[in-house]
């Protein structure tokens, strides 16, 4: 099995509002299928980890900073969406857990979760970004996280963000690692090849949204080779 097997160059385009966004009424086109085999577990992890909003009035520019996070074998999940087959994945299904989370220099939490503590959900696909490069395009289903402790200031997050799937065409391997960077609430790599451009957005009365960045140091993913004991490589040209 691949990371991701291109069957005859497909595409599938997804539209925003039905996959759990209503940020746009845009399509993303996506390549169709997504890392390893359907019932693959996988973990993943990061050091620290930075949300940057670009300008909110009277705030500056607010930013959520966790000292790391971790992706739990029990909460991933590799699923078919779509596919016919059932040997090939379509889509990825994670929880990430942001730890030791801080905001305006007091604990940031997501909504009814413990202090400094992020719960993230999201769907994952895979795309190009260029010849050779492949990437995560990452949706992130929209979470409430208070920043500024007993004064319940919720921010609401939502929106897609893509991440540099690092490795060698047809390397066979068990961990990957991943690379995320944004600057002032601008996402460094801004959409995937075919694909138009895609930004994680946030808003603290959930009707006027800003742009926000996504950030996380030494990031990776491990799979934990359940279906294919050989490893997972990278998707075919």
């Amino acid at each position: 099995m691949r990371i991701t097997k291109l069957i005859g160059a497909l595409f599938v385009v997804v539209a925003i509002n039905a996959i759990g966004i209503s940020t746009a009424s845009a399509a993303v086109t996506l390549w169709k299928l997504l890392p390893g085999s359907v019932g693959e577990t996988f973990t993943g992890s990061s050091e620290k980890a930075t949300l940057q909003m670009t300008e909110v009035a009277g705030l500056g520019k607010p930013s959520i900073t966790c000292k790391k996070s971790k992706v739990l074998l029990t909460e991933s999940k590799l699923d078919e969406e779509g596919s016919t087959n059932k040997k090939d994945a379509t889509l990825a299904l994670a929880v990430i857990h942001f730890e030791e989370c801080t905001s305006f220099g007091v604990p940031a939490e997501s909504e009814g979760d413990a202090s400094g503590i992020i719960l993230v959900h999201v769907q994952i696909h895979t795309c190009m970004i260029k010849k050779a490069h492949f990437g995560l395009l990452l949706l992130v289903l929209p979470v409430h996280i208070n920043i500024l402790g007993g004064l319940n200031k919720l921010v609401l997050v939502r929106g897609l963000f893509v991440a540099l799937l690092e490795g060698k065409e047809g390397a066979k391997a068990l961990t990957f690692a991943l690379n995320a960077v944004q600057k002032e609430g601008i996402q460094e790599i801004k959409l995937c090849e075919g694909g138009t451009e895609q930004s994680l957005e946030a808003s603290f009365d959930g009707v006027t949204f800003v742009k926000a960045g996504e950030e996380a140091k030494n990031a990776k993913l491990e799979f934990d080779m359940t279906t294919d004991k050989e490893g997972e490589e990278l998707m075919e040209k």
